[in-house]
């Protein structure tokens, strides 16, 4: 066995392996817990009182809860089901639950402390009281009705018999609904009249201290020798298991004591709280059990309280935990979070003893995801040698599948050195020599990769722009690359971006240049050194952050600013612009770095500068701009570089100096500007268009001038940045974020200085850069 390149870990400090997680939920003391019979001699532990919380259990409730459980109640007593109380009047018998009914009235509960109902769903008929002579129909429908919804429902015709019954019943609360209120202000009319929510709530209070005190309970559930007392219907209301159990016919639903088999005593207690309080006190001691007890019998909402809390008090040593459990039982929301954790905080995570039990086919799916976030590519390999070393004879076969997902050509040089020198002693596993091959190639800063970057690891980089000089004395263009490294938030709705240099360009700085990035390698097209007419490009840059290197491709063959580039299935078509300040272009040339050579393609209809561009679908579409006359335009355009351009559905405004990005399946433009009588105008107005239905919608407007401003993509959000405002002459130093799921424009922060005709792109930058 080869020497061993990680920590050695002691074998009694590793934690449960992820496979006994599930298998190994954690059975506590019952002791103290509510709704258990009192101890019997030689049998079951005892419990008067409910226990002390321990500090590190939450208490997480379902606010709709009781809502839940009254409408589930009034559905079984619409449907005939489980009523253990007839109420005789003139020879009418009125259906009811006895718990419901004591839920508002002492005389009910009078019934069920006494035994006169007895709650006994095994017996042939439900028991019978008859109230001749002592209610009338209407005030009993009306008790009945607040009983289970909590609704105070009577007219003023209807009032003294409802009150008669309310009397006899002794229904306090909603006698006291029905007096008059002597109030002449309609606000304090509001407050007074009854809610019938809070009324729901406190029935249901009433019910929990009736099964607190062992009243009216008609059921013993048996979990591993521990007897708890409930009633019937409450169960049957809060979970199918019990419904069907109580309702189907089966032997249990005319026993008195039901055994509950595999279900811990303190899994069943929870349980029971749920239910009558729709609360629960969850830690990582019990949730898992309580968790597995819910899903076997159940009970929704307290699965749901049990998701919520795995979800909340998720952290590295419990995820992996969490994803078991979830897989085990195909909770799938509860796996894509567990993973989206994991993914998230994948150095910390792996660093964990757990990790290294992980099956070898989860973690190649782990690592193969884009949205996995690493410091540095070289962390991902790190960690599957730690985990091929945990069995190393055992896991050796599957070590060619797993580094097949490790994305060497993201690494820096001396990261890919380390490897390559780790690699010699991993060789001997089938298929790894290809593997190594590979790492030697990825370390040759002029080899082009199809490797995709892990989308979170990127950032938002900036190239280039010009700026006023400190003095104000002159414009100056700028060869800076930076990035942001965070977005911070200070206090109330202070924003600030920390940036960090990235690299700095060769000679010349540029403006008004196009960028795009193809397998994580920058590229610079045109744009303009300074301000004369012939200071125009047609140069281009290729920028590796791997290894910081800089590369001059072939020059395009004009001269273009004020232009766009897009890239199309590993092709990059530089599109429009202007060649000398005066003269326009319609053409469109396209670049392939296989062979670096430039082609020209199809051109446009017409000249065009100040435009946007952006790839959807495996097509290329174009926006705005101004044509040879100056005219700002309101065109999108589709094009194709063999059959030229087709026009779709104009946008609801002309702008040109935009931007134009794609989310999801739309394409979003916003800043520039516009035309106004005799100029131009900012545009704020914002708006996105649908492929599908080849139509525009607006959107929120910007909240500030941007024209000419640099934009990109990140994690779902749309970036402009500075720019300049065509009114004022002011450039702009704000960065500003489009959030498409909330249709809102925030500010996230500021430039480290005001920036005009700057470019934007996202980027995977070196992890030591980032700590």
């Amino acid at each position: 066995m080869p020497q061993r390149l990680t920590k050695v870990r002691k074998d009694n400090e590793r934690d449960v392996s992820l496979q006994d997680t599930i298998g190994l939920f954690q059975a506590k003391s019952v002791e103290g817990h509510v709704g258990q019979e009192p101890a019997e001699p030689g049998g079951n532990k005892a419990a008067r009182h409910s226990p002390l919380v321990p500090l590190e259990h939450k208490c997480y409730a379902d606010p709709d809860h009781c809502d839940a459980f009254f409408s589930a109640l009034n559905s079984l007593r619409d449907e005939g089901l489980l009523l253990d109380c007839s109420l005789l009047l003139l020879g009418r018998p009125f259906g009811a639950h006895s718990l419901a009914l004591a839920s508002v009235s002492r005389v009910a509960r009078g019934w069920l402390k006494s035994g006169q109902v007895t709650m006994g769903t095994h017996l042939p008929q439900p028991d019978v009281v008859g109230l001749d002579g002592k209610v009338t129909a209407v005030g009993l429908q009306a008790v009945l009705h607040f009983a289970y919804t909590g609704e105070a429902r009577s007219g003023p015709e209807e009032t003294g018999e409802v009150l008669e019954a309310c009397g006899w019943l002794e229904v306090d609360r909603f006698t006291h609904c029905c007096m008059p209120v002597v109030v002449t202000d309609p606000l304090e009319v509001m407050k007074k009249a009854p809610s019938a929510r809070c009324e729901r709530e406190k029935n249901l209070r009433v019910i929990r201290e009736l099964w607190e005190k062992g009243i009216g309970c008609d059921v013993k559930l048996q979990a591993d020798g521990v007897s708890f007392q409930a009633h019937r219907v409450a169960l049957a209301a809060c979970g199918d298991f019990f419904r069907a159990m109580f309702l189907s016919g089966m032997k249990e639903a005319f026993q008195r004591e039901v055994h509950m088999p595999t279900m811990p005593p303190t899994a069943l207690s929870s349980l029971l709280g749920f239910i009558y309080s729709g609360s629960l006190l969850l830690s990582w001691d019990n949730v898992f059990e309580v968790t597995e007890a819910a899903l076997r019998y159940q009970v929704l909402g307290a699965l749901s309280l049990c998701q919520d809390f795995l979800v909340a008090e998720m952290d590295p040593d419990s995820c992996l935990d969490v994803l078991a459990l979830a897989e085990a039982y195909g909770l799938g929301e509860l796996a894509k979070k567990a993973e989206e954790f994991i993914l998230s905080h994948f150095e910390r995570v792996a660093a964990r003893p757990k990790f290294l039990d992980l099956p070898a086919a989860q973690l190649a799916h782990l690592l193969a995801k884009d949205s996995l976030y690493v410091s540095s590519e070289v962390e991902v390999f790190r960690v599957v040698v730690a985990w091929l070393e945990e069995e190393w004879g055992a896991r050796l076969p599957f070590l060619a599948e797993l580094l097949k997902q490790v994305r060497f050509p993201l690494m820096a040089p001396r990261e890919l050195q380390e490897v390559e020198v780790t690699a010699q002693i991993l060789i001997q596993a089938p298929g790894c020599r290809e593997i190594l091959e590979g790492i030697r190639s990825a370390r040759q800063p002029r080899e082009i990769s199809s490797c995709q970057p892990r989308t979170p690891n990127q950032v938002l980089v900036l190239v280039g722009g010009d700026h006023v000089k400190d003095d104000f004395s002159r414009r100056v263009p700028s060869a800076a690359v930076q990035f942001a490294h965070r977005f911070l938030a200070g206090m109330g709705l202070i924003r600030k971006v920390e940036w960090r240099a990235l690299s700095h360009m060769p000679t010349p700085a540029r403006f008004r240049h196009a960028m795009c990035v193809l397998n994580n390698q920058l590229y610079i097209f045109g744009g303009r050194k300074y301000y004369g007419q012939r200071d125009i490009l047609k140069s281009v840059l290729r920028y590796d952050p791997a290894h910081d290197t800089w590369e001059e491709l072939a020059d395009m063959q004009q001269q273009r600013n004020n232009f766009a580039v897009v890239c199309l299935e590993g092709v990059m078509y530089a599109i429009g612009g202007n060649l000398d300040d005066t003269e326009y272009l319609d053409s469109v040339e396209c670049y392939t770095h296989e062979d670096n050579t430039w082609r020209f393609t199809q051109p446009l209809p017409s000249a065009l500068c100040g435009h946007a561009a952006a790839v959807y679908d495996g097509e290329i579409y174009i926006s705005g701009g101004c044509d040879g006359q100056n005219h700002c335009l309101g065109s999108m355009w589709h094009y194709h570089p063999v059959l030229g351009c087709t026009p779709r559905a104009p946008m609801r405004g002309e702008r040109a100096g935009h931007v134009m990005e794609v989310v999801c399946s739309h394409l979003y433009v916003a800043g520039g500007l516009y035309p106004l009588a005799g100029g131009f105008g900012d545009q704020l107005a914002c708006e996105s268009y649908d492929p599908a239905s080849d139509s525009w919608g607006p959107v929120a407007s910007l909240p500030m001038p941007h024209l000419s401003p640099a934009s990109a993509v990140l994690n779902g959000h749309i970036y402009v940045l500075g720019g300049s405002s065509c009114q004022t002459c002011q450039d702009s130093h704000l960065v500003h974020c489009y959030d498409p799921q909330s249709d809102c424009w925030a500010n996230v922060g500021m430039m480290q200085r005001a920036y005009a005709d700057i470019a934007a792109c996202v980027l995977l930058v070196p992890g030591h850069l980032r700590q």
